[in-house]
């Protein structure tokens, strides 16, 4: 056990001792017999006023005491569990191949992050739903900086679950192979140019939260192998993803590949039935899976994460592909996926992951998805993330920053992500529509520690 363990463990003895001493002095008070605190107040009045302040005191400071005790408990378990793989040196740097180590939040930190983000909520209702994704910056250094020696040769592995009209894809094919020429602004011109071709117009295409004015890659040179898997289970959709990949890119694939798949990610493997608008509507949120007696609804196959890993490169053998970013917005059902993606979780094969919680499907028309109080089965965000916890990410809720229209109305500055893992959010936020929860594994420190270094209220 190292120095800064048994800091901690003498910390809480010292702190039960005096405990045990305030309550020892509090007995004594209320028997009538004499203590220290009656000689410190030996020259004040006797009298019952006195006495009881004389209580009051001493029962804040009893209050206060088992607080302070009850944190240091919680911060003792959070090292025994880390084990001694969580070993920082003063500057803050994990040694090589040793797992950040799990923050917990005190009930006071808690409690202030809370307050500002139910804040932020009435600030700007969709604070989380766009959020400014500020841990883009720089991406590839970071996934650099956690890819293996091994797997410096082997292609960045990037899995778009609910691709929808691919805007995902393209920030990410534009952050890791800016060259290729992939991006959301090339994206949309394609996309108007396939809906001109059908002599149509398809709703939103320049994505729901205008995906396609965000600022480009400075870099416009540079090309990396990668791999893109966009999975979209509406035929209407897909036949649209793959018009637009042919004009993105005419002369095929070249070091970054944009695979696309008509099919959904599930924790089954199998066919399931899908809403009817996944047949003719393009981008249509209401395609996810429904009640198998639905009137005009379409087979399409489902897969689990896993599955699709071990048929997709099974020269991995029993252990999975490193994945760098494992992206599901599943309209509802993301819980299901993230279980269909156990083992590659439990293996913290996925660098980061990042999914949409969506609690105001739950207040409209089935489909509900799995979230909000009419989920089906219902599953709430601090479960999900407690369970991706136990395989090793810490998850943060996605936001958008205090913009300068917002500053010069004196709104405070916000964090860029706000801390669930760890008792730092201990209710379920108040999300009005949906929001976007972004994870890191922890045994990918430089990843872990990015993302705790932007949620500044921990």
């Amino acid at each position: 056990m190292t120095y800064w363990k048994y800091l901690f463990i003498i910390s809480l003895v010292l702190l039960v001792s005096f405990l045990v001493h305030l309550n020892f002095q509090l007995v004594k008070t209320l028997s009538g017999g004499p203590t220290i605190i009656d000689d410190i107040l030996i020259d004040q009045p006797k009298d019952g006023a006195a006495q009881k302040q004389r209580l009051i005191s001493l029962r804040k400071q009893v209050s206060t005491m088992k607080n302070k005790v009850g944190d240091l408990k919680n911060m003792v378990a959070d090292i025994k569990k880390s084990g001694t793989n969580t070993n920082r040196v003063k500057s803050g740097v994990v040694a090589s191949g040793e797992e950040y180590p799990r923050l917990t939040c005190t009930a006071e930190v808690a409690k202030k992050q809370t307050e500002r983000m139910n804040k932020r909520f009435s600030e700007w209702w969709s604070h989380s739903a766009c959020p400014d994704q500020v841990w883009m910056e720089n991406i590839h250094n970071i996934f650099d900086a956690a890819t293996p020696k091994s797997g410096k040769n082997k292609p960045y592995l990037i899995l778009d679950i609910g691709c929808n009209k691919g805007y995902t894809s393209a920030d990410f094919l534009d952050a890791l192979s800016p060259g290729t020429n992939i991006n959301p602004r090339s994206l949309v011109n394609s996309i108007r140019a396939v809906a001109k071709d059908m002599n149509t117009k398809f709703d939103r295409d320049g994505g729901v939260c205008n995906d396609s004015n965000k600022a480009l890659n400075e870099d416009r040179n540079t090309k990396r192998k990668m791999e893109v898997h966009c999975f979209e289970p509406s035929p209407a959709t897909y036949n649209m993803l793959i018009s637009v990949r042919s004009k993105l890119m005419p002369n095929g694939p070249g070091e970054a590949k944009w695979n696309i798949h008509n099919k959904g990610l599930h924790e089954v493997n199998g066919q399931m039935k899908w809403h009817p608008a996944c047949a003719s509507a393009v981008g249509d949120e209401l395609c996810t899976i429904v009640d198998e007696n639905t009137d005009g609804a379409i087979d399409v196959p489902v897969v689990t994460v896993d599955q699709f890993l071990m048929d997709t490169y099974p020269q991995s053998g029993s252990t999975l592909p490193l994945v760098h970013m494992l992206k599901i917005d599943a309209e509802g059902l993301d819980p299901a996926v993230l279980t269909g993606s156990k083992s590659l979780l439990n293996q913290s094969n996925a660098i980061m992951v990042m999914f949409e919680f969506n609690p105001g499907l739950s207040e409209g028309k089935s489909p509900h998805g799995m979230w909000g109080r009419n989920g089906n089965p219902k599953r709430t965000l601090l479960e999900v993330t407690s369970s991706l916890d136990e395989s090793g990410y810490d998850c943060y809720l996605d936001t958008r920053l205090v913009d300068e229209r917002e500053k010069k109305k004196g709104v405070l500055d916000a964090p860029a992500l706000y801390r669930i893992t760890g008792d730092c959010m201990r209710e379920e936020p108040r999300v009005r529509g949906w929001a976007n929860v972004v994870c890191a594994a922890r045994k990918y420190p430089n990843v872990a520690s990015t993302l705790r270094n932007l949620a500044t209220m921990v």
